[in-house]
């Protein structure tokens, strides 16, 4: 039980993410990239306030957002 719990954190935590804060209701997320690796994508969980961001070239290297 424990090994598969340790394989499970492993791969989650190589998963690329973001940490994005929605200011509107104080909110902090843990946002994955979606399944064909060409978006973040996130939602307020209070509110519902939307909010993408694309994966390209050229593009931030910044891990951690707040949404306003």
């Amino acid at each position: 039980s424990s090994r598969l719990e340790g394989m499970a954190s492993s791969a989650q935590s190589k998963r690329p993410f973001m940490g994005v804060t929605f200011d509107c209701c104080k909110v902090y997320l843990r946002v994955y990239r979606n399944a064909a690796g060409t978006a973040y994508e996130a939602r307020c969980p209070r509110c519902y306030k939307q909010v993408r961001f694309v994966v390209g070239e050229g593009g931030s290297g910044t891990r951690f957002w707040t949404v306003r």
